[in-house]
């Protein structure tokens, strides 16, 4: 009974009190949420779903918004830049679908933000980071996380002050993500009196790394890898072949089942991998550990972006029932942007209120490093905000 208590009290709390005359009782609000739940971009896909529905099921359980019921609109986009286009038009043609929670995949995200700008519809991604996103002037666009033009060089900086690391090998999946980070690493370790004596660019899909690893150069102290899935098997011919360098790693290796597990060991041999992270570890901030109780009962372990979803979720909803408190009723798409722009709210993926500058890039975000621990993932250090 206490259980239960506690988790209708964490609901409630998360669910902003308001005196309006708005009242959208019997009326249904459509969340769209787009990203991968099928290919190997689905562990992040999956718990992104999985984090949304659980925002969305408590808020409903607390009374909806305003009364209204919100129901999730939900499109497997396969990590596919023409797919996610389609799911782009499939929400934006559905006139009840008020906010979008999604995509994953940078080069997703970039194709389809024009769609949506061009129906008005907002959308708020938890984890896709290439800057470009956030930078094409569009009024709709929203992320949660954190940027790759502050992460690859902060990792970067990390690794030359830190550990002293003077010579990198860099490479990237492809993808405008795994490209754009590796890109932005390469920089910030120039600039920070490093060199980048080799740069190659994995096949997509590529598990067999035995070649390319056989030419590495012999005088590199680290290796950084930009994308998502290649990256463990990087690692693990890396280590089959004698080398025990750093294995460094953008948010996309982020992950236990997309990474940790596929490494098979690679992960804790040799000097070990540090993997960005773009939330501080569950237990953290107040309220975190809470949700990752009630996630884990429903869904299994976290792996990576469960908060920062959540959070995206509940952001969502606190901005439709702003804009329909202001209208005193239902309100549109451009009332939901607008909430969006003024929005201020208390997460439990960051320490600050997650809130959007001019861009729609959240001021809360920030940065940390890990390395692995036997079957999880361990923070070692806040590397920079924003």
């Amino acid at each position: 009974m206490r259980k239960f208590s506690a988790i209708f009290a964490a609901v409630f709390a998360s669910a902003p009190v308001t005196v309006s005359g708005a009242d959208l009782t019997g009326q249904e609000i459509r969340v769209g949420v787009a990203g991968p739940l099928t290919t190997p971009s689905a562990t992040f896909g999956l718990e992104m779903r999985q984090a949304v529905d659980l925002a969305i099921d408590e808020r409903d359980a607390a009374g909806g918004v305003l009364g209204g019921k919100i129901v999730a609109a939900v499109i497997d986009d396969a990590a596919d830049a023409e797919k996610g286009k389609a799911a782009a038009k499939m929400l934006c043609d559905d006139p009840r679908v008020l906010v979008v929670v999604g995509h994953v995949n940078s080069g997703v995200m970039l194709a389809s933000e024009k769609i949506y700008a061009d129906c008005g519809l907002p959308i708020v991604t938890p984890m896709a980071s290439n800057p470009a996103i956030t930078e094409q002037g569009l009024a709709n666009v929203f992320r949660l996380t954190n940027r790759d033009d502050h992460k690859g060089p902060a990792l970067a900086s990390w690794l030359r002050t830190k550990m002293g690391k003077k010579v990198a090998v860099v490479v990237d999946d492809g993808t405008p993500y795994g490209k754009g980070i590796a890109d932005q690493f390469s920089t910030g370790f120039a600039a920070a009196g490093g060199a980048v004596v080799k740069r190659w660019t994995a096949k997509a899909g590529q598990t067999d790394f035995t070649a390319e690893v056989a030419e590495l150069p012999k005088d590199f102290d680290v290796l950084f890898f930009g994308g998502i899935k290649e990256g463990a098997y990087v690692l693990k011919d890396m280590r089959k072949a004698g080398l025990n360098q750093v294995f460094a790693c953008g948010d996309g290796c982020w992950s236990v089942g997309g990474f940790i597990k596929p490494a098979e060991g690679a992960s804790t041999a040799g000097e070990g991998v540090r993997v960005l992270s773009a939330a501080p570890a569950v237990g953290k901030v107040k309220g975190s550990a809470e949700f990752a109780e009630r996630y884990v009962a429903r869904f299994g372990p976290i792996n990576n972006y469960a908060a920062s979803s959540y959070d995206s979720a509940r952001v969502v909803m606190n901005a439709i029932e702003a804009a329909a408190t202001k209208k005193g009723g239902m309100p549109d798409r451009a009332d939901v942007v607008a909430a969006l722009k003024d929005i201020k709210f208390q997460g439990v993926a960051y320490a600050a209120p997650e809130t959007f500058d001019a861009k729609g890039d959240n001021i809360a975000a920030v940065i940390f490093v890990n390395e692995v621990d036997g079957d999880r993932f361990r923070e070692i250090d806040q590397i920079g905000g924003r």
